[in-house]
């Protein structure tokens, strides 16, 4: 049979009655929560939140799978050996069985019931054995873990080491949380968030399923898609019609070495073919520079794997203005340049920015970075616009906002600077970001951040990494000029003051309810956090709130505990919390102003 190539969603995949097979050659699932399963549920939530918004939303790519026919008697199953993509499968029925859990447990029922054929065979089709109730079968080493992790009446406790029990207890935690954000006593909030999430599911995740015939030998194919060739890159195309527009041809390469390396620089570089990004967005960063670069010149969003069109667009374009294949060449070269000092972290002077930019992950500014860096920018006017634009992006980080419409708000911005002299862009990107009104552009006002500073469970909302920053955001401008150092130590652990394991040491009264949840919302608020080192967190622990000052008064030097210490309270609780809250507020508004407050250096 020959081979079959669809692009298909979960509702295709996984309707109908089947069995799809991880043979025993197959490695065990080895997905993790920083490199693939946050960002995939990153963009489970902008999907569902433009669903929310628009109504609509285009799909999310999850890349390939490959599956072979195989015969199965009639009357029995269907069933598809996976040749390759066992990954994206095992990580697709953990999360749709685990969002499908949330919505059952929290009485979204239609939703829960439409999401549950995606994940259990009927009872007719499992041929008297259990496990055919599944549509997805792992490899031998992680069966035990995947049946526990899917069955409801299961306790996966004896297995919270396999990364297939964890993957599941990440993504029901991450849509526990989702749905927690909308008010369940406003008219249809969450129901209308919870039936987004299902339509996602269900909907918004493709995969390109090539299905093979019964014949062909899955171990042969394996080995063939995994040890044979590459793919021809973007950036090889682009670098092919750079040296064909020279009339330098690949025969005469060896003979004018000099001339390429001068045209094509990143060949000579390990660095360039380095695969970056995360989950399914790591491509060599070649690839990914060259994205920014066209975003930059043609001044629109540039789609993945579209470069090379948008090259030969711009190119042509460009010989239209007299500028020759040498000259875009030459650019190209330079503002490369400039992208690796902004991924290396190379410039002093912006080093802080570059370094938060990172954590938060938006690569997104990457091509208004490369404007304001390769334009004649005065020093204390890019002061000026990094302060107000890290503001703006931790302003919204912090309050839970989408970056999904920051792509095409940046193109839009950087259209804005290159029509103006270089020595206003400060004036025009702080107007620029000022006068947005929608929440997809919003930068959040004082009292916005205040809101959620005093409520938000950013603990649980926010990554440990963008969390840390925060507090130690806060930490060095608590620091005064008179400090030995400026800089907070980079290896700080977060702290819970009042601890999350609560009762032992900090009793509320008896059998009241809405006092224990109350306690459980404020603890995780950032009001109840601080920065320790790794020792000091471990000894800490779940501790009384006297040994814990205590210890922090003997070893910590933070300028976040000192106010704990010399002016902290003798009960710590909930109104201490809060009070604290206030107190990191107000500093946190002095390292990241509004517009308002923005003073020009």
């Amino acid at each position: 049979m020959p081979i079959q190539t669809n692009l298909q969603p979960p509702q295709q995949l996984f309707t109908k009655p089947i069995r799809y097979e991880i043979p025993a050659f197959q490695r065990r699932y080895v997905w993790k929560q920083e490199e693939q399963w946050e960002p995939l549920w990153s963009d489970i939530e902008e999907l569902a939140q433009s669903i929310m918004e628009d109504g609509e939303t285009k799909p999310h790519f999850m890349g390939a799978v490959v599956l072979q026919q195989t015969r199965f008697p009639t009357g029995s199953i269907e069933r598809r050996i996976v040749v390759d993509g066992q990954q994206r499968l095992t990580t697709l029925q953990l999360l749709i069985d685990a969002v499908q859990e949330v919505l059952e447990g929290r009485e979204h029922t239609d939703p829960a019931k439409r999401l549950a054929t995606l994940v259990l065979n009927q009872e007719e089709f499992r041929d008297g054995s259990p496990d055919n109730a599944f549509k997805v079968w792992p490899t031998v080493v992680d069966r035990v873990a995947f049946r526990h992790a899917m069955s409801n009446d299961l306790s996966a406790t004896e297995h919270r080491a396999s990364r297939i029990v964890r993957a599941h207890e990440f993504f029901k935690g991450q849509a526990e949380q989702w749905l927690d954000r909308f008010p369940a006593d406003e008219f249809g909030s969450r129901d209308e968030a919870a039936s987004a999430l299902e339509n996602v599911m269900r909907m918004k995740l493709e995969l390109v399923v090539i299905d093979l015939g019964d014949s062909d030998d899955p171990h042969v194919i394996f080995e063939t898609l995994n040890a044979r060739g590459t793919p021809l890159l973007q950036s090889d195309m682009i670098k092919n019609k750079i040296l064909h527009d020279a009339d330098i041809s690949v025969e005469d390469e060896g003979n004018v070495s000099s001339e390429v390396l001068r045209l094509w620089p990143f060949d000579n570089d390990d660095w360039w073919a380095t695969e970056v990004g995360r989950g399914f967005q790591r491509r060599p960063r070649i690839d990914v520079y060259l994205n920014h670069w066209l975003t930059l010149r043609n001044g629109m969003e540039m789609k993945a794997y579209d470069e090379f069109r948008a090259f030969e667009r711009y190119a042509d374009a460009q010989h239209g203005m007299d500028d020759t294949i040498h000259d875009v060449a030459s650019d190209m070269t330079q503002v490369g340049e400039i992208f690796r000092d902004v991924e290396e972290v190379r410039r002093a002077d912006i080093s802080k920015f570059l370094e938060r930019r990172n954590v938060m992950n938006v690569g997104v500014v990457t091509p208004l970075l490369l404007w304001l860096l390769s334009e004649d920018v005065p020093q204390v006017t890019l002061t000026n616009c990094l302060t107000a634009l890290e503001s703006f992006l931790v302003r919204r980080m912090i309050c839970g906002f989408t970056a999904r419409a920051y792509g095409a708000f940046f193109v839009d911005l950087v259209a804005r600077l290159d029509a103006a002299p270089a020595g206003e862009a400060d004036r025009i990107l702080i107007s620029h970001l000022a006068e947005q009104t929608a929440q997809t552009t919003l930068w959040p006002g004082d009292a916005d951040l205040r809101e959620r500073f005093l409520t938000a469970p950013v603990y649980r909302w926010l990554t440990r990494g963008r969390l840390r920053m925060v507090l130690t955001g806060i930490e060095e401008q608590l620091r005064t000029e008179r400090s030995e150092t400026q800089e907070a130590p980079g290896n700080l652990q977060i702290e819970h003051l009042m601890p999350q394991a609560w009762q032992a040491h900090w009793p509320i009264a008896e059998d009241d309810d809405e006092a224990s949840a109350q306690r459980d919302r404020a603890i995780h608020t950032i009001g109840n956090l601080t920065l320790v080192n790794g020792p000091l967190n471990m000894s800490l622990s779940n501790g009384p709130w006297d040994r814990k000052k205590e210890a922090l008064a003997e070893h910590s030097v933070l300028f976040l505990n000192k106010r704990l210490v010399n002016d902290g309270p003798q009960v710590w609780d909930e109104a201490s919390i809060e009070e604290r809250a206030r107190w990191l507020h107000a500093s946190a508004v002095k390292v990241w102003p509004h517009c308002g407050d923005m003073e020009f250096a």
